[in-house]
């Protein structure tokens, strides 16, 4: 297997009117374990993939802290075209900083970008949790096999 760069990411939760945190936590059992909310704004910037970003994140919080993400997004590129993408993995975090391994997978209609509806594709980032914002590289994972 070998991985080939293809963009960065950079997601930030935004600031709802609906209530006061950018990103929510419910721990309905008591104890550390939950589900969280959030949603966001962002960009990607890259050889294969430039645009702007839209997404939502609705994780399981794990009763030692790590976070599961789920989270769902639309990519518009420079050249107009519409990339969806799904995230999923681990935000394992030490003090205020999380670290991401995750899987990507996006499905796009433009021809210029369909090569990336055959692609599975991992993500590393990290998390400033006090800004809440992502910061990620995305590589396409080339299989070796014949």
């Amino acid at each position: 297997m070998q991985l080939e760069y293809i963009c960065d990411m950079e997601l930030v939760y935004r600031e709802e009117s609906l209530y006061t945190d950018k990103f929510l936590l419910v721990r309905p059992y008591g104890g550390e374990e939950g589900t969280g909310y959030g949603e966001g704004d962002g960009s990607v910037t890259g050889p294969r993939i430039q645009g702007s970003l839209r997404w939502v994140n609705h994780p399981h919080r794990r009763s030692d802290g790590t976070m599961l993400p789920d989270a769902h997004g639309v990519i518009v590129t420079h050249d107009n075209a519409i990339i969806l993408f799904t995230l999923q993995g681990r935000t394992v975090f030490e003090r205020e900083q999380g670290k991401q391994l995750l899987s990507v997978l996006f499905e796009a209609e433009a021809e210029s970008y369909r090569w990336l509806n055959a692609t599975f594709c991992v993500l590393e980032g990290l998390i400033d949790g006090e800004r809440m914002r992502m910061r990620a590289r995305v590589y396409v994972c080339r299989s070796d096999l014949v």
